[in-house]
């Protein structure tokens, strides 16, 4: 199958209805890191979503006008850390000015292969870029999961971002 459109006669709804109505949605809280040029990117991202499980593939977006972009661009491996309520401070600091994002060096180390790891997320993934899309008024990147690390110990509650806000989700226990 290719590529196409299929909406090119319909035109969208105004901005702002479409950013009223995915604030009504909970989507899951997770920080994204890679190498850049300049040393090690990362920004917290709600997009992140499952693709497909056979060949194992995720996908997550980035603004064009993101700080974070140009280093997507050239990067062929990154980290997708799924937060847990635990790591809420963690999301707001990768959310915010990135020149504060890696400073405090007790908070990430890097992996084995070179990406910057965080401490802390219920699990992270190792992904390989493998598709950038153009979307409108971000790139949708397609990623195949490389490797996968779980908090065995206590996950905590999954961290989720609703009507603007982090909430934790309590999960169900036996």
């Amino acid at each position: 199958m290719t590529e196409r459109s299929l909406s090119t006669a319909h035109q969208s709804v105004p901005a702002e209805t479409h950013r009223r109505a995915m604030r009504m949605h909970p989507a899951g809280v997770t920080i994204i890191t890679l190498d850049g040029a300049d040393g090690p990117v990362g920004f917290t991202a709600s997009s992140p979503s499952s693709l497909s499980s056979r060949p194992a593939l995720v996908s997550f977006n980035v603004g064009i006008s993101s700080s974070s972009l140009a280093a997507v661009l050239d990067a062929r491996t990154a980290v997708i850390h799924l937060l847990g309520e635990a790591d809420r401070s963690l999301a707001l600091r990768f959310a915010g000015p990135s020149h504060r994002r890696f400073a405090d060096h007790s908070l990430w180390t890097r992996a084995e292969t070179g990406e910057p790891l965080l401490h802390g997320g219920r699990a992270r993934l190792r992904v390989a870029l493998d598709r950038l899309v153009p979307a409108g008024d971000h790139v949708l990147v397609v990623a195949r999961l490389l490797d996968a690390w779980f908090d065995e110990e206590d996950p905590g509650d999954p961290l989720v971002v609703l009507d603007g806000g982090f909430r934790a989700v309590p999960t169900a226990h036996e």
